[in-house]
């Protein structure tokens, strides 16, 4: 029975993770745009300035740089555990951060490339 129910509550813990980011990006979009609705029904003009920091609120600028830190700090956490290792599991843990290794740099490259389009519109 003990058995069963540890990677029954794993994956669980994975779900219920997964569940609460989406909700939680899901409240925010819902209360953005209710925000904007009550200005536009009150007769409030929103200014293209005002709109721009509104959509800003939904991707900041330095999420991909965050993301790609946590990721790659994940990586080499993984690759100095599996130092801990006297056998040749070793390798396979080193090997399983590759993933969020390049993960990372994906974010990384994400970040650098949106940081160039907003030098290049403005110059």
């Amino acid at each position: 029975m003990e058995d069963t129910l540890v990677p029954i509550a794993f994956f669980l813990m994975i779900g219920t993770a997964i569940w609460i980011v989406v909700y939680f990006r899901f409240r925010t979009r819902q209360e953005l745009q209710l925000t904007i609705r009550k200005a536009v029904e009150t007769g409030q003009s929103l200014s293209p300035a005002a709109l721009e920091e509104l959509a800003q609120a939904l991707q900041p600028k330095k999420s991909d740089l965050r993301r790609g830190l946590i990721w790659l700090a994940l990586a080499l956490g993984l690759f100095v555990f599996s130092f801990s290792f006297d056998d040749g599991d070793a390798f396979g843990v080193a090997a399983a951060a590759a993933f969020p290794l390049f993960l990372g740099l994906a974010y990384f490259a994400l970040w650098k490339m949106g940081s160039d389009d907003k030098q290049g519109g403005n110059a």
